[in-house]
């Protein structure tokens, strides 16, 4: 019973980042990189913080699970390589999620928006988005990958994450770069446009 009810909410927590972030990755693709409605900080925010707490949940009912399965069987339990590939990929996310916290979201939120900010940030905050994004997909994979169970090795699953990873990048660089090419800098165009040149209309 009490197995149960910790898989229940380490599922829950899961449901709940999967589907937070995936509805504000879409809505930051919809923006277009450019700077963010005070409602859409609001939301952001407000997202990020239900995510943390996710993680917070997904980090205890993860090692209570670890605790239990020990328990019942304390000759195998901790032989099983998809495990330790499924800790790093959570430390992974931790980390970025860290970054996220600090460099990325600030950087979003600002009035430059993405697409303001200089080009090595832009792209430093789209791969960190990337890896938020797979990182959290392929750690629910895993939690559900039951073949994977002492069968494959660590560095097999690490493999596939890393490929995964790579495709994130790549596809997050196209995108990075569509939206670059339909974006003008309003301060670009404030130093074009001269500031008496409304005068010949009056």
């Amino acid at each position: 019973m009490l197995k149960t009810l910790i898989v229940y909410a380490h599922l829950l927590a899961a449901c709940v980042a999967i589907g937070i972030l995936l509805i504000q990755d879409l809505a930051l693709a919809k923006s277009k990189g450019a700077r963010l409605s005070e409602t859409a900080i609001r939301e952001l925010t407000k997202s990020a913080d239900i995510m943390f707490m996710a993680l917070v949940v997904l980090w205890i009912s993860g090692l209570a699970l670890v605790l239990v399965g020990y328990i019942d069987n304390p000759q195998q339990y901790l032989f099983n390589e998809k495990l330790w590939a499924k800790f790093t990929v959570v430390s992974v996310l931790t980390l970025n999620g860290i970054a996220l916290h600090y460099f990325s979201f600030p950087r979003m939120i600002s009035s430059r928006g993405l697409l303001g900010q200089p080009a090595i940030e832009q792209i430093l905050m789209a791969l960190t988005g990337a890896i938020s994004t797979v990182s959290w997909l392929f750690a629910c994979y895993l939690g559900i990958a039951r073949n994977w169970n002492y069968t494959v090795d660590y560095s097999f699953v690490m493999f596939i994450y890393s490929g995964l990873l790579i495709c994130a990048f790549i596809v997050a660089g196209e995108v990075l770069r569509g939206m670059r090419k339909g974006y003008s800098d309003p301060r670009v165009l404030n130093e074009r446009i001269p500031m008496g040149a409304s005068r010949k209309f009056d």
